[in-house]
């Protein structure tokens, strides 16, 4: 038998398991980016307009957080979409790749059905091959979206094609990192944290890499895989040659991870798990404390990466006032209007950041299903603890967290504006308006624990990429709003939340939130209560 036995079979299967999935997550990062696009082509109408654009993107902040900058000498609509969203986009789909994969390799054996698999005619690489076919062509389908809407907005063909590829090898960058990453550790919570802290970390070496050296890249620049793909220089002067580095670090990563399954069992990781105490500590007593143990590998990489990202934005609190002082008709776009333009963008990106902490609670509530579909969730239920008890602790922290996320936003933006704007005061303002937004976050946890509760089998296969195609709306409609039509914001709770801290507080709306996720938190209670446990 083949080594790649049933592969065939098998990638069919994936895909098929896929089928809704890879649609949501193409039409979501795709078509955010390209409504990004078209927005830019109608609040950046004139050449004017834009270079007062690029005088903002050229600050040390801003390059932070987009990218290097390329062509702000004459800044046109494709260098500021590739500037300045490319980078967004190249996360987006790596937090895809990074799911899609660790869906295909780690939970298959964290369940047992890749076992169960494995004992009829099937190779020891297909299943890796299959779960990789099928996050490539996800990742292929999000370019070639990409491409039909930039040059549907009326971008030039050559750069369109040049950052579509560009995305695509960041995708395939982080599929390998993900099949590499799922062979080191037993459990797909594990590894999905894993990859994403590689993402954050190949952020951050972007980041400071392009404020060491700009345009050129420092060292660190060149050892990211987001790097590797800006440096292509889309609609500006199209370079092919950075997609080699990132082509050839995905082969070999891939071979490596082909070398790691003939290394262990079906089922181990290559790193074994470290022997625990005979009693658990007072640490671990409770069931609170065993989720936030067991949540710690997502809990730490989705907040160190939005701190690290609200660090950058907080010290643009200058530049905004001087930005929107050569183009007042722009404050228009912003709450809270001219009078208090840096507080309106903070608002805006504040949104930005706290819709991660969304992203977080939903891959946190898939954990809780995987806690259930492999038995453990029974073993704690035999103990005399109750079904309410057990997904209440386990939504507890995973509400608390989402919490902190958010604060920790607040908390990054407010050191550097205050800094920036010598203003000691903005340290708090923005931690109350991160805090703000809370019952928003809260709603969408709830939302994510309501689909637990009452359609458990359909979270995975069916409801999770609505969920994440829900969350993408979200994103869009808090930080577009001002654009769109008033009507497409409505099925967003960040819709009736104060834009703090360019407006005034309203606590009434806040209180209505918090009522409908507490009943959100108590429908999905009762759904589990009332349910067979695994089903």
């Amino acid at each position: 038998m083949s080594q790649l036995s049933g592969t065939d079979v098998l990638a069919e299967l994936a895909v098929r398991t896929d089928r809704v999935r890879i649609p949501v997550w193409t039409v979501a990062v795709a078509g955010l980016t390209v409504l990004i696009a078209s927005s830019y082509s109608t609040i950046y109408p004139t050449a004017q307009s834009r270079q007062a654009r690029a005088e903002l993107i050229a600050s040390p902040a801003a390059t932070a957080l987009a990218g290097p900058g390329y062509g702000l000498d004459d800044y046109t609509l494709g260098a500021m979409v590739a500037n300045e969203i490319a980078g967004m986009t190249m996360v987006a789909v790596a937090i895809m790749s990074v799911l899609l994969v660790t869906r295909h390799l780690r939970t298959e054996e964290e369940t047992g059905r890749t076992e169960l698999v494995r004992a009829g005619v099937v190779g020891r690489y297909a299943g890796i091959t299959a779960g990789l076919i099928s996050a490539a062509l996800a990742n292929v389908f999000v370019a070639l979206l990409l491409v039909i809407g930039l040059l549907a907005v009326g971008l030039p063909p050559a750069g369109s094609l040049n950052m579509s590829a560009g995305v695509l090898v960041v995708g395939l960058v982080f599929t390998a990192l993900s099949a590499l990453a799922s062979q080191f550790t037993e459990h797909a919570r594990t590894a999905s944290g894993a990859g994403i802290c590689a993402i954050t970390v190949a952020y951050l070496l972007r980041a400071l890499g392009d404020v060491q050296q700009g345009h050129s890249g420092s060292l660190l620049t060149w050892v990211s895989p987001i790097g590797w793909s800006q440096a292509t220089r889309a609609y500006v002067d199209e370079r092919w040659w950075p997609l080699l580095i990132g082509l050839v670090a995905a082969a070999l990563t891939v071979l490596g991870a082909y070398a790691a399954i003939g290394r262990r069992d079906v089922g181990a990781g290559l790193l074994p798990p470290r022997g625990g105490r005979a009693e658990a500590t007072t640490r671990l007593n409770g069931v609170a404390a065993l989720a936030t143990r067991q949540q710690r590998g997502q809990i730490l990489p989705w907040g160190v990466g939005v701190f690290a990202l609200s660090l950058p934005i907080g010290s643009l609190g200058r530049q905004i006032g001087d930005f929107i002082d050569q183009d007042p008709d722009l404050a228009q776009l912003l709450p809270g209007g001219a009078a208090a333009a840096a507080d309106g963008a903070f608002a805006l990106y504040l949104v930005f950041l706290v819709v991660m902490a969304a992203m977080y609670a939903v891959g946190a509530v898939v954990s809780i299903r995987s806690e259930e579909s492999s038995g453990r969730a029974e073993e704690a239920l035999a103990t005399p603890v109750s079904r309410a008890r057990w997904l209440g602790g386990q939504l507890a922290v995973t509400a608390a967290a989402a919490v902190a996320i958010a604060a920790a936003a607040g908390v990054g933006m407010g050191i550097t504006a205050a800094f920036t704007l010598s203003d000691a005061g903005a340290l708090g303002r923005l931690i109350g308006a991160a805090l703000n937004t809370v019952p928003a976050v809260l709603l969408i946890v709830g939302l994510c624990a309501a689909v637990y509760g009452l359609v458990p089998r359909a979270l995975v296969p069916r409801a999770l990429p609505v969920l994440w195609a829900y969350v993408g709306y979200v994103l869009v409609a808090g930080m577009f709003g001002e654009v769109l039509p008033g009507w497409f914001g409505l099925l967003s709770p960040f819709h009736y939340t104060p834009a703090l801290p360019a407006e005034s507080f309203s606590a009434t709306p806040l209180v209505v939130l918090l009522i409908l996720a507490a009943a959100l938190f108590a429908a999905g209670i009762t759904g589990f209560q009332r349910r067979d446990v695994g089903r």
